[in-house]
């Protein structure tokens, strides 16, 4: 019997996917026309979803639901199953990289206008050949006209910096309108793209403690952290109890 690979964890999906079988998955959609909302889900967004139900029907409708975070990673391992963080920020690359060699369009929509820009040469940089079919830093005035712009680029791909749970609402709103085959929230993927944020070393992202690295610069997050990881623990703590029982 073939290991499922979607789980639960708090009452929300998450794809245990290696990169290549969830690139595979953006490729099937845009050569088919479909829709693909992909969601990096960390635990501050499950707790987040527990109180935002809007929010939580658009993380369970999604169709690909990455495990971004360590929280998550821990939770689906307490269920026994292997699984490695897949960051937003890697599988943008990724994608990017995919999007060179196949021709496809990427637009990028949200953070600073430098930043937004910044990152988009970066892509250009890192994967010659790449069609950056357009930017539109988060700024923007008029919803409309932010969507307008990008129904006009007509891109394969849209990566979308709002910041959650705004990015995931946006996309949720518009992809079916602007007729985006593959559309994802990638939070401060910008900034990590244009270099104003750095990511921790290769070895603390091996052992999950990229949340420490990224709470020493910005030690402001350490209020959210503490509002929301504690209680992850003890939720995911409880429902493996129950499932015990």
């Amino acid at each position: 019997m073939m290991e499922e690979k979607r789980i639960d964890v708090l009452g929300l999906p998450v794809d245990l996917l290696e990169a290549d079988s969830a690139l595979a998955m953006v490729e099937e959609c845009i050569l088919e026309r479909g829709l693909l909302q992909v969601v990096t889900l960390n635990a501050e967004m499950a707790i987040l979803s527990r109180v935002d139900k809007e929010f939580e029907k658009i993380l369970l409708r999604s169709r690909l639901v990455l495990p971004d975070g360590s929280g998550v990673v821990w939770a689906a391992r307490r269920q026994g199953r292997k699984v490695k963080k897949l960051a937003g920020v890697d599988f943008a690359k990724s994608m990017a990289s995919r999007a060179a060699e196949r021709g496809w369009g990427v637009f990028l929509l949200g953070a600073k206008k430098a930043v937004v820009e910044a990152a988009a040469a970066q892509l250009m940089k890192d994967n010659p050949g790449i069609r950056i079919s357009g930017v539109q830093d988060g700024y923007f005035q008029s919803e409309e006209e932010a969507a307008e712009k990008v129904r006009s680029a007509k891109p394969d791909i849209l990566l979308v910096a709002l910041g959650v749970p705004r990015q995931e609402k946006w996309i949720s709103e518009y992809q079916e309108k602007l007729g985006i085959p593959v559309c994802m929230g990638v939070g401060g993927t910008f900034d990590v793209l244009a270099g104003t944020v750095k990511r921790a070393p290769g070895l603390m992202r091996s052992l999950q403690l990229e949340w420490l690295f990224r709470l020493y610069q910005e030690p402001w997050r350490w209020r959210r952290m503490i509002r929301t990881l504690p209680l992850f623990v003890w939720l995911v703590w409880q429902g493996r109890k129950e499932g015990a029982s």
